[in-house]
C-alpha cells in the first residue's frame, strides 16, 4: 500500500512540475508578445531581432505544446475536470494558429495579441490544472478550482 501511495505522489509532483513549467513558459510567451507588441510601435527595428523572428515562435511553440499537452491529459486523468482540459487545448490551439498565420496571414500586432491572449488561457488552465491536482492527492473535490 505505501509503494502505491509513494508512486501516485511521484507522478503527482511530476505532473505538477509539467504545470509549472508550462505556467512559466506560458507566462514568459505572453510576456513577450506583450513588450514586443510595445516595441514594435515604439521601435520597428527591434522586430527584426531574434526574438521578432518566425522561428523563435515556432521554437516557443514547439516547447510549450506539448508540455501543455501531457500536463493537461495526465491532469485530466487525475481530477476528470472537462473545462480545464478544454481551457487548455483552447490556448494551445490560439497560440499554435497565432505562430502559423503569423508567417503569412496576420499583421505582428494582432498576432502578438491573439498569441498573449492563449498564453494568458494557458496559465488560467494550468494553474487551475495544479490546484485542482492538489486537492485530489488526498480526495478528489476539484469543483472549486
Amino acid at each position: 500500500m505505501a509503494t502505491v501511495r509513494q508512486s501516485n505522489d511521484w507522478k503527482n509532483r511530476g505532473a505538477g512540475l509539467l504545470d509549472k513549467l508550462g505556467m512559466s513558459a506560458s507566462i514568459a510567451c505572453a510576456v513577450h508578445c506583450l513588450v514586443l507588441s510595445v516595441l514594435l510601435v515604439m521601435a520597428p527595428v527591434v522586430s527584426m531581432g531574434v526574438f521578432g523572428s518566425e522561428w523563435f515562435h515556432l521554437v516557443f511553440l514547439l516547447l510549450v505544446v506539448p508540455v501543455g499537452a501531457v500536463a493537461f491529459w495526465s491532469g485530466y486523468k487525475i481530477h476528470r475536470q472537462r473545462r480545464l482540459l478544454l481551457a487548455g487545448s483552447i490556448g494551445l490551439i490560439i497560440i499554435g494558429f497565432a505562430a502559423l498565420l503569423e508567417i503569412s496571414v496576420l499583421p505582428p500586432l494582432a498576432a502578438s495579441a491573439l498569441t498573449a491572449a492563449g498564453g494568458m488561457l494557458l496559465v488560467a488552465a494550468h494553474w487551475g490544472n495544479l490546484r485542482c491536482r492538489r486537492n485530489c492527492r488526498n480526495s478528489c473535490s476539484c469543483s472549486q478550482a
